[in-house]
């Protein structure tokens, strides 16, 4: 009797376990690990029998959870790589899904921060174009050129100084991001003026290419806000700066998205469709700014990223 009750017990367990919803399933950028817990806190309000499994190990291990159906979506602080659409192209024969769902904030070093272009004070230069930018950082048509000041405005004294650019390393995501805001689809930078830095253990690249630019006067560098510190001027790039308005509404040349990418076979399961439904609304929104680690996105924006998952 006591056999049969125990069996009996087992057997309750295992039904039970057998009806319990499959969890949705995400892995990606761990900085987000904070948002994404709160879109899910806000989200099991309205739906208690949803659950989630979270494994954010970084934004490297991302694509391949959708790639091997480990995951159901995949969060990235960048657009994914034209490597990481090929092996997941070629394991499910289409290209993923990709969503902005957030904004990189002005500040907060590994949460895709905005780039500051900057200069050194003694500067002049206030305000460059992206097309100054491209003219002077990007391929030359002729390497003998000398780059000086006088390409990007500067007039008197400074005119002919050179320029000495510090960049993020273009085989990064942050450099890689730089690069095509910049250059587009051109790959390459001018190299005998450009300078690039990595992150090392506890010497962010940002704070490397500061402290170079703090030595140069001629120098030219690509970081961030929480990098400039006292020893660099920020300059507008195509008349704007760099504001959490000008982040939220996209009109900064150099602000930085966060990505959810999904299988395009996930588009039939209405539990992870109304999810990221979710996160996009407003309401959905006004969660992941309330959490502060990443900003909005404008109305319009979120407006056409829901249109990709009708």
């Amino acid at each position: 009797m006591r056999r049969l009750m125990v069996l009996a017990a087992v057997f309750a367990g295992v039904v039970a376990s057998a009806q319990q919803p499959l969890p949705i399933r995400s892995m990606g950028d761990s900085e987000m690990r904070g948002t994404l817990k709160q879109w899910e806190v806000a989200y099991q309000r309205l739906h208690p029998t949803v659950h989630f499994d979270d494994k954010l190990w970084g934004t490297a291990t991302g694509m391949a959870g959708i790639t091997t159906g480990a995951s159901d979506i995949t969060l990235l602080g960048r657009p994914v790589t034209a490597n990481e659409v090929i092996g997941f192209e070629w394991v499910h024969r289409v290209k993923p899904l990709g969503l902005e769902i957030a904004r990189g904030p002005l500040w907060g070093e590994g949460k895709s921060p905005a780039l500051a272009v900057m200069v050194s004070r003694r500067n002049p230069i206030k305000a460059l174009t992206l097309a100054q930018l491209a003219a002077v950082l990007g391929c030359p048509t002729d390497a003998s050129r000398q780059v000086t000041w006088a390409m990007l405005g500067a007039t008197g004294v400074w005119a002919t100084r050179p320029v000495h650019a510090y960049l993020f390393d273009d085989q990064t995501g942050t450099g890689v991001f730089l690069q095509r805001t910049v250059q587009g689809s051109k790959d390459c930078w001018n190299w005998s003026i450009v300078q690039e830095f990595k992150d090392k253990p506890g010497n962010p690249a940002a704070n490397q290419i500061v402290a170079a630019l703090r030595k140069d006067r001629d120098g030219l560098a690509v970081g961030t806000m929480t990098s400039a510190g006292v020893a660099a001027r920020v300059v507008s790039v195509d008349g704007i700066q760099p504001t959490t308005q000008t982040l939220i509404d996209g009109s900064y040349p150099f602000g930085r998205g966060i990505y959810v990418y999904i299988d395009p076979a996930t588009l039939k399961s209405d539990k992870i469709v109304n999810f990221l439904r979710f996160c996009l609304s407003q309401d959905g929104q006004k969660v992941l700014a309330a959490q502060g680690d990443f900003l909005p996105l404008d109305t319009s924006t979120a407006a056409h990223e829901l249109t990709k998952l009708q």
